[in-house]
């Protein structure tokens, strides 16, 4: 897709009646009490002309509506209603004739961003994936179409090649039909099942690399690289931002540049074009984006043809209850008392056999815990040092590695005072730090920034 596809976009004059209209149809409006006309018609009746209504009207009642589980507060809803109402008024004002339109800057386009991937329940639409010179055997121009929620089920179907992932959170179990990657051109389907998968790094978990290095990894890139430019255009005949910005990455196979387009309605990227010393490394779409679409009863499923060899392996994980770790694991679980705001608990999770992070000690009574906040994710793992904790380096050095050299840390407060461990803050890397507390070996992994994951670090106590 080139630039020319991209369209110069300014505020129509007849823009501002839509622009308040879908301000205000965004609101959350709460049910009257009970009572509330009755008494609205008795006191209209009786009031005299300029006269105020009665307190028990202009205080309203106790009576708000419930959504999703809470009750907003009526002098939330007020306060919210009237910054709703100022943010109408200021993008009605700011396209009248005669005023200068502003233009998002890049910190308010991040912050767009961060403000949306944190608060979806899901999204879905179709991610085409073009590479201009691939670098490694991952690398494949591929089109899926995608279901990503909150809560870490997935689906990819492939729309150009065949084949389908799929993983349900609920039972922890991932099913795949793929090509192999040693049978270049072969058609030829294998089945898997995976499970007793960890929540995440650094040990085995879901197959999200494909949606993390491509939606995931632009998020955390774009949340840590300062600065850009940022344009006004129309993509897909939808109104959109054109962030224009350089990015920090220390490894060649990395962009350090990226164009990244947003639509302005739901927040997200729906197009990036990557590049590197002024290269295209390849560019990302996501065609038809849905936010918060129905799930089907049966989308993390997959049904394998009849007589169909499959592959079955078993991680070791099982979800269990926080205070039933430590009788498991023979230690105390290790919990930040501090996290970032809008995180909660997901799920506790432990493995009783070994588990291997690259060529470290292989370990067992592993607790891996899940902090989620919308499709924001940050794990925290504990295990046994073990006879020799000078055989450990980083458990997340595996893979594709780090490509920065981490920063080495002092921690100042919790399990960790006084000792040192290592911060990994690399764009395309996954964020994280890790430290032995003498006894175990920790790490916090995940869409945190550096001040966060100190935050986490600092706070870490024994439950």
């Amino acid at each position: 897709m080139s630039d020319g596809e991209y369209q110069e976009r300014t505020p129509a004059d007849g823009e501002r009646d839509e622009i308040l209209g879908a301000a205000l149809r965004r609101l959350e409006v709460p049910a009257h009490r009970p009572g509330f006309h009755p008494g609205l018609r008795a006191s209209l009746s009786t009031a005299s002309p300029g006269q105020d209504a009665p307190d028990r009207h202009r205080q309203g009642g106790s009576g708000g509506a419930r959504r999703r589980g809470w009750v907003r507060h009526p002098l939330r809803w007020t306060v919210g209603l009237a910054a709703a109402a100022v943010l109408a008024l200021a993008l009605v004002i700011a396209s009248l004739p005669g005023t200068t339109h502003r233009i998002a800057n890049a910190a308010e386009v991040r912050a767009a961003v961060a403000r949306a991937w944190a608060s979806v329940r899901g999204i879905a639409g179709v991610l085409t994936v073009d590479y201009t010179n691939a670098r490694t055997a991952s690398q494949q121009d591929q089109k899926w179409r995608f279901l990503l929620t909150a809560r870490g089920d997935f689906r990819l179907t492939g729309l150009d090649h065949p084949g389908a992932v799929t993983y349900d959170a609920r039972s922890d179990i991932e099913r795949s039909l793929s090509t192999s990657a040693s049978m270049p051109g072969s058609t030829e389907l294998f089945a898997s099942q995976l499970s007793g998968l960890a929540p995440g790094p650094p040990d085995p978990g879901p197959s999200t690399a494909l949606l993390d290095r491509m939606l995931g990894s632009v998020v955390r890139a774009l949340a840590g690289s300062p600065g850009g430019q940022v344009r006004e255009v129309t993509y897909h005949s939808r109104p959109a931002w054109l962030l224009d910005t350089k990015v920090p990455a220390s490894a060649a196979l990395f962009p350090d540049h990226l164009q990244v387009t947003v639509d302005r309605q739901t927040g997200l990227p729906v197009r990036v074009l990557a590049a590197r010393d002024g290269h295209t490394l390849y560019e990302t779409r996501i065609d038809k984006l849905t936010l918060n679409p129905p799930i089907p009863e049966h989308a993390f499923t997959l049904r394998f043809p009849p007589g169909k060899h499959v592959s079955y392996t078993d991680f070791g994980f099982h979800r269990v209850a926080l205070n039933d770790a430590g009788r498991i694991t023979g230690y105390a679980p290790v919990i930040p008392a501090s996290i970032p705001r809008g995180y909660r608990l997901s799920g506790v999770m432990v493995a009783k056999r070994p588990s291997p992070t690259g060529t470290n000690p292989r370990v067992g009574n592993v607790i891996s815990l899940s902090y989620r906040h919308g499709l924001d994710q940050f794990i925290l793992t504990t295990r046994p040092v073990g006879a020799n904790p000078a055989a450990w380096h980083d458990p997340l050095d595996t893979g594709e590695g780090n490509f920065k050299a981490p920063q080495r840390v002092t921690f100042s407060s919790g399990v960790l005072a006084g000792r040192q461990g290592y911060l990994v803050t690399d764009s395309f890397a996954m964020p994280h730090v890790w430290a032995l507390t003498g006894t175990l070996v920790v790490t916090i992994s995940g869409d945190l920034n550096r001040a966060q994951l100190m935050q986490a670090a600092n706070s870490l106590r024994s439950n």
